[in-house]
């Protein structure tokens, strides 16, 4: 085994929203800080088969793939901006008041519903066909700074990610590790003392005073496990969803960005937004519908997502495989969608909507807040802490990041107090 590391005050396992977070607030108040990361900051691709290959689609039910992110800055730099703030009596009810952190967030990262003009011509026509049904189908709360946007068009930089953060937290003294695979948390006497990662093909040890995992609803109950928490794992949500798509009279353009309006129904557990995905996702998922006719229209193509809150289920074992089955309640509701969504593309000037198999994302609640996890997102030890999707303790049904973020400075909070 390679030579220890420097010791660190404390040792971020993970890079996305919580982690980022978690490292940016300790640095500033004067602690140690080292981040180690799995992926890299490559540009992230689309295809499916190279997201099969770097485990950023796992196969996850009969016929069901998970996407998750496996790189520098995490879901933020994949997911589609979308600012939802969280439920905080489902985290106050377990001794966790997230009401300041994230005022907090609200007041540093941009956070405002997407002004109309930014709503591409299909999004708008959308946003009309849907209000004329009386949904209250509205421009959803965005994080991206529509100051930079000008003429329907917002350049890379406004779209709102954790690299700034990371930045913040190196420009504070905190060092970033790319590459490193945390595999299990050492202990000695009843502490957490560091981290044993695997690093160009060899282990090393990451030694620190305290250790947050932030690897991510699937990661961090695998690294559990492997330290001997075995009941990490046990359950989880992974938001599934579906795609409704219709042909249209008119062409698609200008710049589309996904999930620019649309809704939460909470009572009836699903949320329904206009979204854009990649021709060569949109042709499979036309192909797997049953529509080889469509292979071609991606130009002309409405598209509405339909996702669903799921019941916690299945486990995640010690290899990362996660696996479970979605019950009759589940496909209930995702039916009661996705016939709200052909009714809106109907309404809309569509012609048979046709509709995507299942897909996955946000995985968590695989080490609940109120389970393995207490008030101080301790987990086993008062200095190895969970902060990411993981310790959502209900199932969940929505964009995360803006949770996940209060959760990172909240946990900042309670360490520098």
């Amino acid at each position: 085994m390679a030579e220890a590391a420097p010791i660190a005050d404390v040792l971020v396992v993970g890079s996305g929203p919580a982690g980022a977070m978690a490292a940016r607030d300790l640095a500033r108040s004067g602690a140690k800080v080292v981040i180690l990361e799995q992926g890299s900051s490559a540009p992230v691709g689309n295809q499916l088969l190279g997201l099969l290959r770097r485990k950023e689609a796992l196969h996850i039910a009969p016929g069901v793939v998970l996407l998750r992110s496996l790189r520098v800055g995490g879901g933020s730099v994949t997911f589609y901006h979308t600012a939802i703030a969280p439920p905080l009596s489902m985290f106050a009810r377990r001794g966790v008041d997230l009401a300041a952190a994230l005022e907090q967030v609200q007041g540093e990262i941009p956070n405002a519903p997407l002004h109309p003009d930014l709503l591409a011509p299909v999004a708008m026509r959308l946003a009309l066909a849907a209000q004329s049904l009386g949904l209250p189908w509205q421009p959803l709360p965005k994080m991206i700074d529509q100051t930079l946007c000008h003429d329907g068009v917002c350049p890379p930089e406004a779209f709102w990610s954790t690299h700034g953060l990371l930045q913040q937290a190196v420009k504070e003294g905190a060092h970033l590790h790319t590459g490193v695979r945390a595999q299990r948390v050492l202990f000695a006497a009843g502490r957490a003392v560091g981290v044993q990662a695997l690093c160009d093909g060899a282990q090393q040890t990451f030694r620190a005073g305290r250790v947050i995992l932030s690897a991510g609803g699937v990661a961090s109950p695998v690294i559990l496990q492997h330290s001997g928490i075995e009941e990490a794992g046990e359950g989880f949500f992974c938001d599934p969803l579906r795609i409704v798509m219709g042909h249209l009279p008119i062409t698609r353009g200008g710049q589309e960005i996904s999930m620019s309006a649309g809704f939460v129904d909470a009572q009836a557990g699903y949320m329904l937004s206009d979204i854009a995905i990649p021709p060569n996702f949109f042709r499979a998922f036309a192909w797997a519908a049953g529509r080889p006719d469509q292979l071609l229209s991606f130009g002309r193509t409405a598209m509405i997502m339909v996702k669903i809150r799921d019941d916690i289920g299945g486990r995640i074992d010690a290899q990362g495989r996660p696996w479970r089955r979605f019950g009759a309640v589940e496909r209930q509701i995702m039916q009661a969608g996705v016939e709200q969504a052909r009714a809106v593309l109907r309404a809309c000037g569509a012609g048979r909507p046709y509709v995507s198999p299942w897909v996955a994302a946000h995985p968590g609640g695989t080490v609940r807040l109120g389970e393995l996890v207490d008030e101080r997102l301790s987990c086993r030890s008062p200095n190895l802490h969970v902060c990411d999707a993981s310790v959502i303790p209900e199932p969940w049904g929505l964009p995360p990041t803006l949770t996940l973020l209060a959760l990172g400075k909240y946990l900042a909070q309670v360490l520098s107090s």
